[in-house]
Formats: C-alpha cells, sequence, structure tokens
C-alpha cells in the first residue's frame, strides 16, 4: 500500500509540474467539433480536468476498496475471535470430561483393588482358620495319643508291680539274697525301707 501511495504522489506531482510548465499552451483556446456544435475551447484544460478526473475516481475507488477490506478484516478478526472463544469452551469441556472419566476410573480401580483385597483377606482368613483348625486337631489327636501311651504304660507298670507283689507276697523268691531282686518302689516305701523316702 505504502509503495501504491507513494507512487500515485508521485504521478500527481508530476502532472502537476507538467501543468504548471505548460500553462499557457493548455489554455490557449483551439476549435473543437462537437458533433452538433463547434466551439473554441482551451482543450488542454479540458484534458487536464478530465485527467484528474479520472485520477480523484480511481483514488476514491481505492478508498473504497481499501475500506472494504479492512471491514472484512475486522469481521474476519470477530470470527476468529467468537471461534476461538468456542474452541476455548471447548477445550475447557474435554480437559473437564477427561478429568471426569479420569476420576471416575481412579474410583472403579480403588473400588476393585478394594474388592480383590478383602477377597483375599478373607481367603487368608479362611485358610489360616483351616490351618488352625487342622493344627488344633492335630494337636488334640497327639495329646490323646500321648494319654493312651501313658496309660497304657501306667498300667503295664501297674501290673508289673502287681505281679511282683504277688510274688514277693507267695514268698517265691528268697528274701535278702545277693540274687535277689530289689524289692518295687513301693514295697520299699511301706516298708520303711530306702533311706530318705521314711
Amino acid at each position: 500500500m505504502k509503495a501504491r501511495g507513494l507512487l500515485l504522489t508521485l504521478l500527481l506531482v508530476t502532472l502537476a509540474g507538467f501543468a504548471a510548465l505548460n500553462w499557457a499552451t493548455l489554455t490557449a483556446p483551439l476549435p473543437v467539433d462537437l458533433l452538433l456544435l463547434r466551439l473554441e475551447i482551451p482543450v488542454g484544460l479540458v484534458l487536464l480536468a478530465l485527467t484528474a478526473g479520472l485520477a480523484l475516481v480511481f483514488f476514491l475507488a481505492a478508498l473504497f476498496d481499501r475500506a472494504a477490506q479492512l471491514r472484512e478484516i475486522r469481521h474476519l478478526e470477530k470470527q476468529l475471535e467468537t471461534t476461538r472463544a468456542r474452541l476455548d469452551d471447548r477445550q475447557r469441556d474435554e480437559i473437564r470430561e477427561v478429568r471426569d472419566a479420569v476420576k471416575a476410573w481412579g474410583a472403579s480401580l480403588e473400588n476393585r483393588i478394594d474388592d480383590r483385597v478383602g477377597a483375599a483377606e478373607e481367603g487368608l482368613k479362611a485358610a489360616l482358620a483351616e490351618t488352625d483348625g487342622r493344627e488344633a486337631r492335630r494337636i488334640a489327636a497327639l495329646e490323646e495319643r500321648v494319654v493312651t501311651v501313658r496309660n497304657e504304660i501306667a498300667a503295664d507298670v501297674g501290673e508289673a508291680e502287681d505281679a511282683l507283689r504277688r510274688i514277693y507276697a507267695q514268698g517265691a523268691l528268697p528274701a535278702g539274697g545277693d540274687d535277689a531282686p530289689p524289692p518295687p518302689a513301693d514295697a520299699r516305701r511301706r516298708s520303711g525301707g530306702g533311706g530318705g523316702d521314711a
């Protein structure tokens, strides 16, 4: 636009200088035939006026064209601002939707993790309870076996003591010899023998 304005200004200055230098020639009246009449007018001034009028028309046309371009630019800028605002709103909405979706996914994931952890805890508790029950049954069986073995040993010892008492009571073995077996501990206690048991 600046180059065109400079060129137009240069042309106008050149035209004004040409008109000033040749003013006498431009104002000299000459006969002009207008088909119906014949006049004597300064043809140079007429041509100069036509040239200035055409230059003014082109200048005004360029001015209106520039004004139309500026209006179009302003209209496009408004549309661009409106579109940018809509895009910003849409972007905010999408960010909000993504944030909500991430929150919902996080909550769902947390619930699933809690459910799985709860199920694992329940499974561990059930396994521990089952193991404890097995161990308790095993310990009870062992205790019962120990009691049974103890009772059996006590019964065998009691039978052996009874047999030895019967043998001593019948006098089948000599009392007091070196080859005689020692009396049972229960018999020593009753007879007052055995040292510190009295």
